[in-house]
């Protein structure tokens, strides 16, 4: 990512169970919570942007074709 000021904020809401696992690999990875996040974001779309052949909006993010 670059370093730049990060001025947009999208809020996420997560269950018990998948918060307390998200922290868990925040703490693992020595990063704090938000960072956490926007790293495995911006990790997940670097890795699904691979396939160019699978548009980014096709409805598969959400398991709908």
């Amino acid at each position: 990512m670059k370093k730049e000021t990060k001025e947009k904020q999208i809020v996420v809401r997560f269950d018990n169970s998948s918060y307390d696992m998200i922290s868990e690999c925040a703490k693992l990875e020595h990063r704090g919570l938000g960072e956490f996040v926007r790293h495995a974001t911006l990790v997940y779309l670097e890795t699904y942007n691979k396939d160019k052949a699978t548009p980014l909006y096709a409805g598969s993010l959400s398991g709908r074709a």
